[in-house]
């Protein structure tokens, strides 16, 4: 015999994925060069703008010889531009030409822009040799600080490996990788069919892999309008279509989530989500195998002196988490109910 009781019932959508930071930054080298010091470990703790390595320049000889000229150049440019300058100052000084003759105001501008290209070729050349150089109140290096607060999750090169900047042509070397493990997400995944019930804002509880006895509470915060995959029609002709079976999955986003502080998080940490579509607390439930059908009328079996030893009693249903289900109406609180399930010619 089963009995109605009351109980609370929630219907749920399971989205099964991981838990990462909200915010993970990879750090790359806008310059290039070996790697000469790595600052940090796997695992520590970072302010933004501090020192996680640095660079020592490796210019090829083409490179040194171009910069070199490109020097060399930009002073002999600056000193016959300050000779011209000279020339011309002198002749205003003897009235022999106005100070605001054009070739005069020429010569001036002439001056200030060969210095200032002269600087720039300079800088350029201790870049490449020693890998530091200044810009004015701007300290030019080669050392790379982080550009956040947070925990360093992966450091992917070691001392004396090359490095390709963010400027070449090819792919940017990624340094290593930085996130905000006070912000932690889950992402994770749910059916087309879940996905059509949900609404941002529903709570979930969650649990992780390492600690499956824990429920974490937390909060849906996006669900995606496209799905992730989709397999595509497999077309054999133009007359004869035959469609694959695919499985829809909609990506999913939990934040605030409660962590308990006592317990050790890090990326990547597999975990199931179970989102609260609906919830009926401290209703009459009863279990769904104590329902019989007839077309879509659901009856239970309430146990009396008849032949049959039972009669139908027809319920009224709520909601159903797919064990239990809630009865609006139809029998009373604590009644004895026969399973149904174990009638013969049901």
């Amino acid at each position: 015999m089963l009995t109605a009781k009351n109980a609370t019932i929630e219907k749920q959508a399971i989205a099964v994925g991981q838990i990462m930071p909200a915010q993970a930054v990879k750090i790359k080298s806008q310059i290039e060069g070996i790697v000469d010091k790595i600052y940090v470990n796997l695992g520590d703790k970072v302010e933004a703008g501090s020192p996680v390595i640095k660079l020592r320049p490796n210019p090829t000889p083409q490179d040194l010889t171009r910069v070199n000229a490109d020097l060399l150049k930009s002073k002999a440019d600056l000193e016959s531009a300050k000779i011209k300058l000279a020339n011309l100052k002198r002749l205003a000084a003897q009235k022999i030409i106005p100070a605001n003759f054009d070739a005069y105001i020429q010569a001036q501008a002439a001056v200030k822009s060969k210095t200032a290209e002269l600087k720039q070729k300079q800088q350029e050349s201790d870049l490449m040799s020693k890998g530091e150089s200044d810009a004015g109140s701007t300290k030019l290096t080669s050392i790379i600080y982080a550009p956040i607060n947070g925990t360093v999750l992966d450091v992917k090169v070691d001392v004396g490996e090359p490095i390709t900047s963010t400027e070449s042509n090819q792919a940017a070397t990624e340094i290593m990788t930085m996130a905000d493990m006070k912000n932690i997400i889950f992402k994770g995944s749910v059916s087309e069919h879940d996905a059509a019930q949900l609404t941002e804002g529903m709570p979930v509880n969650l649990t992780l892999a390492p600690y499956p006895d824990l429920k974490i509470a937390g909060k849906l915060t996006k669900v995606a309008v496209q799905s992730e995959k989709l397999n595509k029609e497999n077309n054999s002709s133009n007359n004869n279509q035959q469609t694959q079976s695919f499985d829809n999955g909609f990506a999913v986003k939990v934040s605030d989530i409660q962590f308990p502080k006592d317990i050790t998080l890090r990326s990547g940490f597999t975990a199931t989500a179970h989102i609260t579509l609906k919830k009926a607390t401290d209703v009459m439930t009863v279990p769904e195998r104590a329902l019989y059908f007839k077309g879509n009328d659901p009856f239970v079996l309430i146990a009396d002196d008849s032949t049959k030893g039972y009669k139908e009693v027809p319920v009224k249903l709520g909601l159903s988490d797919g064990i239990n289900v809630e009865v609006l109406s139809g029998i009373e609180p604590k009644q004895s109910i026969i399973d149904a399930s174990m009638v013969e010619g049901l």
